[in-house]
């Protein structure tokens, strides 16, 4: 009897160190992880709030007392999308109160207070005016480099409301200017990374260059000097023609059109002064190896220096082709 009390007193023993010890391990994890009494859980949902991701958590439009585990959870309970940036949507109370409860961990009867419409807004940011024109200069600077250039009208799309998070902009490949100086430019818009949007810019830009001017009214015909002309400071992309910029390039031309004063002078309205005229006498020579024939000839053309033209032997009369290599003299090509 006294061997049996003994072995019961033990075994007593050992369950009881067992419960102790199974006490001490549950209570504080009880206490972490939010095993709550119904009246210690109380959540109370705001009737305006502002959200900012992509999706409506309830931290977002509530106040939640609970334990702080229990909590956590809570606040990470998604209620559904967000509206549009800078757009408002109403979520469905019966809805939201399914969620709650539906939650593990959450005890019966925890004590939700809701009012009857529930409004969130997402919170957004515009593209700011100042940003777009800082990239578009970035753009032309490289585009025009070392030219002085202007940027004279500028016209962005409606940007609309955009999440919040890092912007930034990136001009697109295919953005230009034409002949014209029309401006056509794409930009991404992104939000921490990613492409949001992408608008179209259009707009006017000036280069400006020097160029040649007529001093007076030049004629038909005449042979270009450089005091014929001057030089202007203009906006390229208002000209129309290939524009003579630099008086070397006048040296040795004449003018197939009249220019009035003051207009601008093309390339297309120069031509080559021609060495030898129609109806010239010329020197025509004719070489060999061994052989050098110098003799007259008419020549059938104008002649410019090293293009081939008709000449007329005055000795036989033949016709022959030559080049032209100086003022009166033409080489026979064989």
């Amino acid at each position: 009897m006294t061997r049996f009390f003994m072995i019961y007193q033990r075994f007593l023993s050992i369950v009881v160190g067992l419960a102790i010890s199974l006490w001490i391990f549950v209570c504080p994890l009880a206490a972490d992880t939010g095993i709550s009494d119904a009246r210690e859980v109380k959540i109370l949902v705001a009737e305006t709030n502002l959200v900012q991701g992509s999706v409506v958590f309830l931290g977002e439009v509530a106040q939640i007392q609970a334990t702080s585990f229990l909590k956590e959870v809570l606040k990470r309970i998604e209620l559904g999308k967000s509206p549009k940036p800078g757009k408002i949507k109403q979520l469905n109370k019966k809805r939201l109160i399914s969620l709650i409860q539906s939650q593990p961990g959450v005890p019966e009867g925890v004590l939700i207070e809701t009012p009857n419409k529930i409004y969130v807004k997402r919170t957004s940011q515009q593209v700011k005016e100042q940003a777009v024109k800082d990239q578009v200069g970035l753009f032309l600077s490289d585009k025009f480099r070392d030219r002085e250039y202007e940027l004279v009208q500028l016209d962005v799309e409606n940007t609309g409301n955009f999440p919040q998070g890092k912007l930034d902009l990136l001009v697109g490949s295919n953005s230009s200017v034409d002949k014209k100086g029309n401006l056509s430019l794409s930009m991404d818009i992104l939000i921490d990374g990613n492409r949001e949007d992408r608008i179209r810019i259009s707009g006017k830009v000036a280069v400006y260059e020097d160029i040649l001017c007529a001093v007076r009214n030049l004629v038909k015909g005449e042979q270009l000097l450089g005091t014929d002309v001057y030089s202007v400071r203009k906006n390229i992309f208002s000209l129309r023609g290939d524009i003579v910029r630099a008086t070397q390039k006048i040296e040795g031309k004449s003018l197939k059109t009249n220019i009035r004063r003051g207009d601008y002078i093309k390339f297309s309205c120069l031509q080559q002064i021609p060495l030898i005229h129609k109806g010239d006498i010329i020197t025509l020579v004719a070489r060999s190896n061994t052989l050098l024939i110098v003799t007259s000839a008419i020549s059938k053309e104008d002649g410019y220096a090293d293009q081939l033209i008709r000449v007329e032997n005055i000795g036989s009369g033949k016709i022959v082709r030559g080049l032209v290599k100086e003022k009166s003299i033409v080489e026979v090509i064989y």
